[in-house]
């Protein structure tokens, strides 16, 4: 046959010396032990270790907000509100050389990036260990867009939380806080938060925040067209003085006061707001409590009529006394 058209011959396998059936079984076997290796190698998780598989935290809910940081360390928290109740998810997460921290289009981002008030998905890997927060190691870390960039309301959504975190409500010592809820309200330029503590998670404590100057906005416990209370809140349990503070739009700025436990007046006064109507004026006085008759009292805000000095615009705010202070 000419050898320009020899047949073509597949090239022949490798051998060894004792090539034969027990060979071939040894090749398979190697061949599928190397599938095995491969296959285990690309489910590994994030750190490498096939034995550590990722999971998400905050199942359904997602995402958590980070309300400390520390180093390397963060404290991711999230409300869940499950069928049995209402509660706080809380993990104390180590971000190692290891973590893979990305923004939401997968972009590689830096740990100085994840700022206190910022909302993001977390995977952990390894085991957790049992604490409240719990601790773990972050396997990844996701940082979630803010919805309404600084661009756009001068305030994003990261700062106001942070505001909040910050202020004066929230720094009784807790185990954990969280965020219950964020929303921009662009037509009168303020963000709207919940944030509660562990020790009262039934007990939201509500915010506003300035969306151009990250200022905190006073949200009003009881109100009327004459009246913004901010404190005392309806309900609280007062003791031998009781601090009161709000807003009037009053004639003059001039406005009265009670405090009445269902019996008698135990206190009563008249005060001056910073300034009149049209406009609301901050007011501040403190009342010194007498011992009442019983624990329910309630301080009321009043005007008089000018024409005939009759009781108006009144807002009513219902307090109770603590129990060595009522007879």
């Amino acid at each position: 046959m000419d050898d320009k058209l020899q047949p073509f011959k597949s090239k022949p396998r490798l051998a060894c010396k004792g090539d034969d059936g027990m060979g071939q079984q040894k090749s398979m076997l190697f061949l599928i032990s190397l599938c095995i290796v491969i296959m285990l190698s690309a489910c590994a998780d994030f750190t490498g270790s096939a034995s550590k598989q990722p999971t998400k935290l905050f199942a359904p809910a997602g995402k958590g907000y980070i309300v400390q940081k520390g180093g390397n360390h963060l404290l991711v928290t999230a409300y869940i509100d499950r069928a049995e109740g209402v509660g706080i998810d809380a993990y104390s997460v180590t971000v190692g050389e290891k973590t893979v921290l990305q923004n939401s289009k997968g972009q590689s981002i830096s740990l100085a990036e994840l700022e206190v008030g910022s909302q993001a998905e977390v995977w952990i890997t390894g085991p957790v260990r049992e604490s409240y927060p719990a601790q773990a190691d972050a396997a990844k870390i996701v940082l979630s867009e803010d919805p309404q960039s600084a661009s756009a309301t001068g305030v994003g959504r990261a700062a106001a939380v942070l505001a909040a975190l910050q202020s004066k409500e929230m720094q009784t010592p807790t185990v954990a806080n969280a965020i219950k809820s964020a929303t921009l309200d662009a037509e009168h330029g303020f963000w709207s938060l919940e944030l509660v503590r562990q020790e009262h998670i039934g007990q939201p404590i509500a915010f506003r925040i300035d969306a151009r100057t990250g200022g905190i906005i006073l949200v009003p416990v009881a109100q009327n067209d004459a009246f913004r209370l901010f404190s005392p809140k309806p309900g609280t349990e007062i003791g031998s003085t009781l601090i009161v503070e709000g807003e009037a739009r009053v004639f003059e700025a001039s406005f009265s006061w009670s405090l009445e436990d269902g019996h008698n007046i135990l206190a009563e006064g008249h005060e001056m707001a910073a300034g009149g109507a049209p406009a609301w004026g901050r007011f501040s006085f403190t009342i010194n409590v007498p011992p009442a008759s019983q624990p329910n009292v309630t301080l009321l805000l009043f005007v008089h009529s000018a024409k005939d000095g009759s009781v108006q615009q009144q807002l009513v705010v219902p307090l109770k006394v603590a129990g060595d202070r009522a007879r």
